[in-house]
């Protein structure tokens, strides 16, 4: 793969990896994302949605893809990643790799129709067929995927996306459940119910279209519906219910619909999704240039940057853009010290029979136009700041053993999925590590203090766990 069109170490990649690292250190060498403390989310073009014909890994596999191409600029069409990592975020914890090639295969299988732009800028009736993605590949312990041009321009589209949490659609291990919730998500801006729907659309909307044995209402009830909205009710921000219709003069269903609220499933990390969040999404991307790191603080914080708090920073800094006086040439982080702090527009200044000049900074509890905000950055992700402070204290202790002892706890270390995952994104070539290499690395000892504290608590557990098998307090 050429190395110009090669995505490595964009943001959203690089937020992923702290999650890893983070996880698994506290977790142990099997978790993924849905042992995560925080998540990741991505914006999914509707045409994307509605994909049949392939299995959950599928389907689990694309979002993936779209995650870490999403953040990438629209050139560049090739990628990889650590197929650690990329299992990670998968949700997949076996170390056979058949069913993951199987599902990537799968992917290919899968396309959308493009309709092309003519130079004039209107569309072509040309019939294009395209897969959503090209070449894929495992080797040399890396995931290689190659996306169409057309494909790469869907993914940047600002237009008609749904965002997703992608630590909730990888917890789903049904098919229906993903689709159906991918849909859900889809329309729910425009409220609940949704329109009645036949029973063969309600087929494509839960991804059993293709399923001949569903075409009767109680298999397909019994075998998609129920279990979709069971996932779905247990595991996602929505919980979902069918409502029933009859054919005139018949006890036979012949349409149905879903009643849809919002609620607080198990894997609910994600912004909620409303047609408020797709135009504040929009602004914040296009016209503030925010970046994904505090995209996805916002994500993080969804119960407390609520869609009115977001609206009133943004109002806050066109405000402040308008006024005049010093120029704001960072907007994005203004905004994000606005959303912080929750400044508003001062009432004062939105009534222009005022004259009196603006309260000081101090009084308002924000800069005024003569003395513009200076640009702060975003507050610190808390679970950098942890991952942080849990790999100092690791690599203090590391560093009061003996040579032997840190001998072994390094080759222990480098055994494990995330040193795997960290010597490829530094390029490093295989081999011993040495201790002069951990302390030169900010990332390597970081790394190694985690799991210097996850085998600490691992081995203070064991007198504890054998004393309670004892006495039948816990399995021995």
């Amino acid at each position: 793969m050429s190395n110009n069109k090669l995505s490595r170490d964009v943001a959203g990649e690089q937020y992923a990896l702290q999650l890893f690292e983070e996880t698994i250190g506290r977790k142990g060498r099997l978790a993924t994302i849905a042992d995560a403390a925080q998540d990741l989310a991505f914006p999914k073009n509707n045409i994307f949605v509605d994909v049949s014909g392939v299995g959950v890994l599928t389907r689990r596999g694309l979002n993936v893809m779209n995650y870490l191409a999403c953040d990438a600029p629209l050139d560049v069409v090739e990628f990889e990643c650590d197929v650690d990592l990329f299992k990670f975020l998968l949700n997949y914890q076996s170390r056979n790799h058949k069913h993951l090639n199987e599902a990537l295969r799968e992917a290919q299988k899968t396309s959308v129709v493009v309709r092309r732009e003519r130079a004039d800028g209107s569309l072509s009736p040309e019939f294009v067929s395209i897969p959503l993605v090209g070449i894929v590949g495992v080797a040399g312990g890396k995931v290689y995927f190659k996306f169409d041009p057309a494909i790469r321009k869907l993914h940047k589209d600002p237009r008609g996306f749904t965002f997703l949490s992608l630590r909730t659609t990888s917890a789903f291990t049904s098919v229906f459940a993903h689709s159906l919730y991918e849909k859900l998500k889809s329309v729910a801006f425009r409220g609940s119910p949704t329109e009645w729907l036949t029973l063969e659309e309600a087929r494509k909307w839960t991804g059993a279209a293709d399923a001949k044995f569903m075409e009767a209402w109680p298999e397909f009830r019994r075998r998609a519906l129920l279990v979709a909205v069971g996932q779905i009710n247990e595991l996602s921000d929505l919980f979902v219910e069918i409502e029933t219709r009859n054919a005139p003069g018949s006890k036979k269903v012949s349409h149905l619909r879903f009643l849809f609220r919002e609620q607080e499933g198990s894997m609910v990390q994600s912004l909620r999704q409303t047609e408020t969040r797709k135009t504040i999404y929009q602004t914040l991307r296009g016209e503030f240039g925010i970046g994904t790191v505090d995209l996805q603080a916002i994500t993080v914080n969804a119960d407390k940057y609520t869609p009115e708090r977001i609206q009133a920073a943004i109002d806050f800094v066109r405000h402040r853009m308008k006024r005049g006086g010093k120029k704001v040439n960072l907007p994005g982080r203004l905004f994000m010290k606005a959303l912080e702090e929750g400044w508003t527009v001062p009432e004062a200044e939105r009534d222009p029979a005022v004259s009196a000049p603006p309260a000081p900074a101090a009084a308002l509890g924000a800069p005024t136009a003569a003395a513009p905000a200076t640009p702060v950055d975003a507050a610190p992700d808390p679970l950098q700041l942890d991952y942080r402070r849990n790999g100092e204290r690791g690599f203090a202790l590391y560093l009061a053993w003996p040579s032997p002892r840190q001998d072994e706890m390094r080759s222990a270390f480098t055994r494990t999925r995330v040193f795997r995952v960290l010597q490829g994104q530094l390029s490093r070539a295989k081999g011993p590590l040495g201790h002069a290499e951990v302390q030169d690395s900010e990332r390597l000892r970081l790394a190694l203090g985690n799991h210097v504290l996850a085998a600490e608590k691992k081995a203070a557990a064991r007198p504890r766990n054998a004393d309670g098998a004892q006495l039948g307090l816990i399995d021995a």
